[in-house]
């Protein structure tokens, strides 16, 4: 046996929000034919048509009305939240007594009647759409209790309106209803009145239930198979702490309200919406028309405007804890910020997204301060304890490795780097690139010696090295190789024909090494020591003499210089014309045991024993001729190249005595047969 109850009352009694709340405890459909005339009413206003006019409500037969998952559809577009619209509100009334519409609604609604056990309610259900129902209550309340439920329920959906203007919209509602021509509001004869202007939802709720049970017992209480517009899912009255899901039906900056089919709409503010406290406004995270899960926080029903809070933090809260797990196997690094620091040095609490997890000191950075940002990784989560343990120092240390092996892979023998001097030993000092260090041994700091690294290096120091080798992850670099060699930037800055002076390090069989700056030395060959190969640069040089040459020549290729003392000399034999047989005024410089050694003609020349005395002549040389004298001599022997210079004074004394000789004979005109030779046969042997 189906059971037909119907309800009516004027707008605001609260017949929509109460109606949904008994049927779900009845078990029994809940038809809301206010809804399906809104419906009606939405479409005619697109349409632009003249309200009052009958003739233009043609269009009823193109109106498919359905309801699914309680929402109410208009041709397949869900209207749900667009016929609660204030302008919808004003006009449905005018809709409503069109004889038109009602005729179209009452069949439509007395065929959904007829398929179960039904709750209708509406302005006319006891008294013309269901006259037979099995009960019939007509609700009321006082024009300022349902003006002030209405305004209630207007300012969830931010209308701008006042409560004035809300009480005389109510007045205005209650005339239109009741003196409309076809199905005018009024209470049928057999309903029972129930005034809800001092009453809780909850004791309206209690006091229609009790109605019905007492006028058709326990029948409600069998099963039945639903089959109306509604697919309703029945249970027991919100409580709280329960996890529901709800339709969002208006949104502000702070606050958005959801359609949770009770009494009232569920209020869910900002800060119990997301656990991002950046946000700044709900508009930006949700949109009408949404369906959200949350939990019940808070039911209010001191009156009949009472509140539904509601609050997603425990929700997200689980759920990102949960998804907390993953994180430990993934190691995928998370930002969260310091919140507070614990008693007794223990370590501090990090905000992650809402969520507070422990980080140790221990897997702390070193400074923390409060509202520091920092990255790390979870090490440990567990959800039933809701403890999860964060580590910046595992972290970093990851980073680092991974960095430093992504840095070393990039890094090639010969490449030229940078870095700064972190750390110097007696034998070598560190270089910090990005997050890696290379060795830099003292032999190759610089091309010159030098005693220690601090004398050219020091902490701190940015310089540029090039790579040597890498191997088994140690980068051993070079900060010489970048450097000219000091042959380098010594014939940068000297060229071929300078003077310069040098130092003499060492003594060759062929010439002498002059040192002519820190660790570049130049060859003085002995053929450019001096214009005469004679000269014993042997004897006259010794080592650590400073000395004055020329740089007579530069091998780029083989990295040597070659030296000349000779070319800062003056060279006497390039003036010297003399032949063999020419006479010279000599100066004996020195007298030794093997002849004279005299200077004439600006050059040095000798005289040996053997052209000096004549036989007949008694006793040594030393005993004619002593350092400082003057002597004629001839040349014998003349090689300018070689500085040779060989003279006779014997010669050239027997010479003198031929032609002496030849002047005679001829003054005396002797024609005896003495020739010259028999004259001369001594002296010329």
């Amino acid at each position: 046996m189906a059971i037909q109850i119907a309800i009516d009352g004027p707008a605001g009694s609260g017949k929509s929000s109460i109606c949904k709340l008994v049927a779900k405890e009845l078990n029994f459909t809940h038809i809301d034919t206010g809804a399906m005339f809104r419906a009606i009413t939405l479409y005619a206003l697109r349409k632009k048509i003249d309200l009052t006019n009958e003739d233009e409500y043609d269009f009823l037969d193109d109106i498919k009305l359905s309801y699914k998952a309680n929402k109410i559809y208009l041709n397949k577009e869900d209207v749900s939240t667009l016929i609660r619209e204030t302008d919808v509100t004003n006009n449905v009334s005018q809709v409503s007594k069109i004889k038109k519409v009602r005729e179209k609604m009452l069949v439509l609604e007395r065929d959904l009647a007829s398929k179960g056990n039904i709750l209708m309610d509406g302005r006319d259900i006891g008294s013309v759409v269901l006259p037979n129902a099995d009960v019939k209550i007509y609700l009321t309340a006082s024009v300022e209790a349902r003006a002030k439920r209405r305004y209630a329920e207007l300012k969830l959906k931010n209308e701008n309106i006042t409560l004035d203007e809300v009480i005389e919209d109510i007045i205005i509602r209650d005339k239109k209803d009741s003196t409309r021509e076809i199905a005018p509001l009024k209470q049928a004869s057999d309903a029972i009145l129930v005034d809800t202007t001092n009453m809780t939802i909850s004791e309206v709720c209690e006091q229609i239930i009790k109605i019905v049970k007492d006028k058709v017992g326990n029948i409600m209480n069998e099963e039945k198979e639903i089959t109306s517009m509604d697919e309703v899912e029945f249970g027991k009255k919100l409580r709280k702490g329960q996890i529901v899901k709800g339709v969002v039906v208006a949104v502000d900056d702070n606050v958005c309200y959801l359609d949770l089919h009770e009494f009232t709409e569920g209020q869910i503010y900002l800060d119990h919406f997301t656990l991002d406290k950046t946000q700044t406004s709900l508009k930006h995270l949700v949109s009408v028309g949404d369906e959200i899960e949350v939990e019940i926080t808070e039911i209010k029903e001191g009156d009949a405007s009472g509140e539904i809070l509601c609050s997603r933090l425990r929700l997200l809260r689980n759920e990102k804890f949960n998804n907390l797990v993953a994180l430990v196997e993934t190691k995928e690094p998370i930002t969260v910020k310091v919140t507070q620091v614990l008693k007794d040095n223990k370590g501090y609490l990090v905000d992650y997204e809402g969520i507070s997890l422990f980080m140790p000191r221990s897997q702390a950075p070193r400074n923390v301060n409060l509202n520091d940002e920092l990255e790390g990784i979870l090490l440990e989560v567990n959800p039933a304890k809701g403890r999860a343990v964060f580590s910046n120092r595992a972290y970093e240390s990851s980073v680092l490795a991974q960095n430093k092996d992504a840095e070393l892979q990039s890094i090639h023998e010969g490449d030229v780097i940078s870095g700064e001097v972190v750390r110097i030993l007696p034998f070598a000092c560190f270089i910090k690139l990005n997050y890696v260090q290379a060795i830099l041994r003292l032999s190759e700091v610089s091309h010159t010696y030098i005693n220690k690294i601090e004398d050219v290096l020091k902490v701190g120091d940015k310089i540029e090295v090039k790579v040597l080798s890498i191997k088994n992850g140690k980068i051993s670099v070079s900060r010489k190789a970048l450097l000219p060699t000091p042959f380098e930037a010594y014939v940068n800055e000297h060229k071929v024909g300078e003077t310069i002076k040098g130092k003499v390090v060492s003594k060759l069989p062929y010439g002498i090494l002059v040192e002519v700056a820190p660790n570049v030395k130049g060859l003085l060959h002995q053929s450019e020591y001096s214009w005469n190969p004679n000269d014993n640069y042997q004897a006259y040089v010794k080592l650590e003499d400073e000395v004055e040459v020329v740089i007579s020549n530069i091998d780029l290729a083989k990295q040597r210089i070659s030296l000349s003392r000779k070319a800062l000399l003056d060279n006497p034999w390039s003036r010297v014309k003399a032949k063999v047989g020419d006479v010279c005024d000599c100066k004996i410089e020195e007298v030794t045991e093997d002849g004279l050694k005299v200077s004439t003609l600006g050059v040095d020349g000798f005289i040996p024993n053997s052209a000096i005395l004549d036989k007949e002549d008694k006793g040594k040389v030393s005993d004619y001729y002593s350092n400082g004298d003057s002597v004629k001599a001839i040349i014998t022997e003349i090689k300018p190249r070689e500085w040779v210079l060989r003279l006779s004074v014997r010669r050239l004394k027997a010479i003198e005595e031929k032609k002496e000789m030849e002047k005679y004979l001829d003054e005396n005109n002797d024609s005896s047969n003495v020739t010259l030779g028999d004259m001369f046969k001594d002296i010329l042997k």
